[in-house]
């Protein structure tokens, strides 16, 4: 699935993919004290992450995430 990070981007990145309907798969790691890195796996196959981010931060942004992935995207 998720094998290692390509590309670090900014979160708004992260959930713009998520919002386009280019993410295949989502991975949250534990990178320190309430911190946690966001993996996802697109389309196309690239890996991409965030960079450490509050936990609290991390959550939200997994709502979004898990929410467009869900949502069926007319093309």
């Amino acid at each position: 699935m998720l094998s290692g990070c390509e590309e670090t981007v900014k979160l708004y990145d992260i959930e713009g993919y998520a919002q386009a309907g280019f993410v295949r798969n989502a991975k949250y790691i534990s990178c320190g004290k309430s911190k946690v890195k966001i993996l996802l796996q697109l389309i196309n196959n690239k890996v991409v992450c965030s960079p450490c981010l509050d936990q609290q931060v991390a959550e939200l942004s997994k709502r979004v995430i898990e929410l467009y992935r869900v949502v069926e995207l007319q093309r």
